[in-house]
């Protein structure tokens, strides 16, 4: 119940973003930091942990490459992992605009990576394919805020879902992304 709720609220605000121009620093030639995580010191597991960090590249204008480092600690479950990212950026007509920020921009990715993990007790390694889509916020042409749905499909049982381990895991992030 909680994952289609978490969809709900992602294709709301996909749909939202059908509504504004989209240009701000995804050109040729910008470099983009991508950092996501929390941290949660009383979970029902113990101190939680997860970290996203994303370099990219933008070798045209909206289209970027870079890479990825993940890492994800709970009591239970563990994984670090190293990758490959794409991405492309829409361009919305010029006659939407946004109601305040600069741009709102949707986007559409794919990645690869190798991740090590710690599940129930045993320990696995898998490659992990993921397709990810969302809007980018700019709150000025240099920072964005980001919600995306990510779907990702491992080759081994590496995610953890209801005490059981599965291959597949679909996510709601939001996070920061800064342009240089």
């Amino acid at each position: 119940m909680m994952k289609i709720k978490w969809m709900a609220m992602a294709l709301g605000l996909g749909l939202v973003a059908t509504g504004a121009q989209g240009s701000a620093l995804v050109t040729q030639g910008a470099n983009e930091l991508a950092i996501s995580g929390m941290v949660d010191f009383q979970s029902d597991m113990g101190v939680e942990l997860d970290l996203n960090v994303r370099y990219a590249y933008f070798l045209i204008d909206r289209v970027a490459i870079g890479t990825k480092v993940l890492m994800y600690n709970n009591d239970t479950y563990n994984h670090f992992g190293l990758g490959l990212t794409g991405e492309y950026n829409f361009k919305l007509p010029q006659q939407f605009k946004p109601l305040f920020g600069t741009d709102l921009v949707p986007f559409l990715g794919g990645a690869v990576d190798f991740r090590h993990t710690r599940i129930y007790g045993s320990k696995e390694s898998a490659v992990v394919f993921g397709g990810e889509g969302g809007v980018k916020f700019f709150l000025t042409d240099t920072a964005a805020v980001t919600t995306s749905v990510l779907g990702e499909l491992a080759t081994e049982d590496i995610f953890a879902d209801d005490g059981e381990a599965t291959n597949l895991d679909l996510r709601l992030l939001v996070g920061m992304r800064f342009y240089f």
